[in-house]
Parts: C-alpha cells; sequence; structure tokens
C-alpha cells in the first residue's frame, strides 16, 4: 500500500504537467489566430485609406475642375502630391502599429508554446523526483525494520 502513494503522486504529476501543457498550448493558438486577424486588419486599413486618398484627390480635382481651375499647373500638382505624401505617412505609421501588435502576439505564442513544453516537461521531472524519494523511503523503512 506504501508503494502505490508515490507513484499515484508520480501520475497526478504527470498529468498535472500536460494538462498545464495544453491549457498554454491552447492559448498559442488563439494567440497565433489574434496575430493573423491583426494582419488582416492592416491590409483592411491599407485598403482604407487607399480609396479614401482616391476619393479625397477625385474631389479635389472636382472642385478645382468647377472653379476653373487648371489641373496641371504647379500649385495644383503640387497640392496633389502633398496629399499622395501625407496618406504615405499616416498609412506607414497605421501599419506600424499593426505590425507591432501582430509582433507582440506572435511572441506571446512563442512564449506560451516554450511555457507548455516546460510544463511538460516539468510534470515528469516531478514524478521522477516523487518516485525517486518513495523508492528511498521504501528502502530505508526496510533497511530499518531488518536490522531490529
Amino acid at each position: 500500500m506504501g508503494q502505490s502513494t508515490p507513484l499515484l503522486s508520480a501520475i497526478m504529476q504527470v498529468g498535472q504537467g500536460r494538462a498545464q501543457a495544453k491549457q498554454l498550448g491552447m492559448e498559442s493558438l488563439m494567440l497565433k489566430r489574434q496575430a493573423g486577424d491583426v494582419d488582416l486588419q492592416s491590409v483592411q486599413a491599407s485598403a482604407r485609406r487607399r480609396e479614401e486618398l482616391r476619393a479625397g484627390i477625385a474631389a479635389w480635382t472636382a472642385n478645382r475642375s468647377a472653379k476653373g481651375l487648371s489641373l496641371d499647373s504647379p500649385s495644383g500638382m503640387a497640392i496633389e502630391r502633398e496629399l499622395r505624401r501625407q496618406s504615405v505617412v499616416d498609412e506607414g505609421a497605421e501599419n506600424l502599429g499593426f505590425r507591432n501588435q501582430a509582433y507582440a502576439l506572435r511572441t506571446s505564442a512563442t512564449m506560451r508554446r516554450r511555457a507548455a513544453s516546460n510544463a511538460n516537461l516539468s510534470g515528469w521531472l516531478q514524478a521522477g523526483g516523487t518516485l525517486i524519494d518513495g523508492a528511498a523511503n521504501a528502502a530505508s523503512a526496510g533497511a530499518g525494520g531488518g536490522g531490529r
């Protein structure tokens, strides 16, 4: 009966390590999915910005045409260039935010995956320690009982 207690404890420790590893693995997968969602948001935001730029330039061009102003004047071309430049700067800043967020999520996912591996290993190591302690206790109890 004394031998089953360390064995049962060891089995429970392995099970706890596996359960924790499974939980961390699921968290890792969820974080990877979230990073993919952020990547999609980045693509959508870029498309939205380009559409807004096209609409803004079209409205600006229509306004200049309605006033009878030349579309290819140096000042008109400079204004259009500035609109495009500012759009590129804004899009870059927004995409950088998305990339940073996705990178942080992927890094967290990697850390969770490593923690899962460590949790599984820890369960096995604890179980091994429990079995060694149980064997040592049984041996010392047997040696102590035989000498009397």
